[in-house]
């Protein structure tokens, strides 16, 4: 799912999510598509950091969402369709252009990265029904995916690996030999994939996994000690000063709801 938390006013919004597979072709970079509509009072959000890009329509408007390293402020509008295709972490620079660390921490509007190209698809997104505007996404990215290379192959099983262990942020300097590069190499090329170095992203997924645990049910939700545990945390001390760092809130608050 879109990864949220929320203030006490959207506490109140109901949020229906989906997903759905990528067509075949674009499998070797999109992990999945997505449709979120706002139901209740709507009201203010943030969107936390996933590992992922996302290429968002929100409305009619259409964007480049890069790769978080912060919350980023959203406002849920009652009744808002947001849609959107979400990329493999590290895969989406081969297909839509840029390095990813020239986007980290931003949002990107299509004809800042593709000129006419980019701006002729924001026109069709706008002027698109809901229901219609991620085909003309999709359209666009089946279009690219013809004389796209494919994501830097080290980079994906680099972050498989860090995907797989959730204690892995503290064994980072084994990844490289274990892909077969040297430490130098593997940050290059994950900035230029996946817009940060391996530590960041196991930092994010670390925290992507905490964030399932507090979000569990009460009859399986873990104490928040437990949690930092199975999360991969070194005590609960050091899951507070990443969710801190990461959402901009304590895993207490988080867990409520807010």
């Amino acid at each position: 799912m879109v990864p949220t938390v929320s203030s006490d006013r959207a506490a109140k919004t109901a949020v229906t999510y989906r997903e759905q597979a990528p067509p075949s072709v674009l499998a070797p970079w999109v992990r999945c598509l997505w449709q979120l509509t706002v139901q209740g009072e709507g009201g203010p959000g943030w969107v936390v950091p996933d590992g992922f890009m996302d290429l968002v329509a929100t409305g009619p408007e259409l964007h480049l969402a890069g790769p978080d390293t912060s919350p980023w402020p959203v406002r849920r509008r009652p009744g808002a369709v947001a849609v959107g295709v979400r990329f493999h972490p590290g895969a989406a620079p081969s297909l839509l252009g840029p390095p990813a660390s020239d986007l980290r921490d931003t949002r990107v509007a299509p004809d800042a990265l593709w000129g006419r190209r980019g701006r002729e698809l924001a026109e069709r997104v706008g002027e698109a029904a809901p229901a219609a505007r991620l085909e003309a996404m999709v359209a666009d990215l089946t279009a690219r995916a013809g004389d796209a290379a494919r994501p830097d192959p080290l980079v994906a099983a680099a972050v498989a690996w860090l995907e797989r262990d959730p204690a892995a942020a503290a064994r980072v300097g084994a990844l490289g030999p274990a892909v077969g590069l040297g430490e130098r190499q593997l940050r290059r090329r994950f900035l230029a994939g996946v817009g940060y170095g391996p530590k960041t992203l196991a930092r994010v997924l670390r925290f992507q996994r905490l964030l399932a645990l507090l979000q569990r049910g009460p009859e399986g939700r873990p104490t928040l000690a437990e949690a930092a545990i199975v999360a991969g945390y070194a005590d609960q001390a050091h899951m507070t000063a990443e969710c801190a760092r990461l959402a901009g809130r304590s895993p207490a608050a988080i867990r409520a709801g807010r």
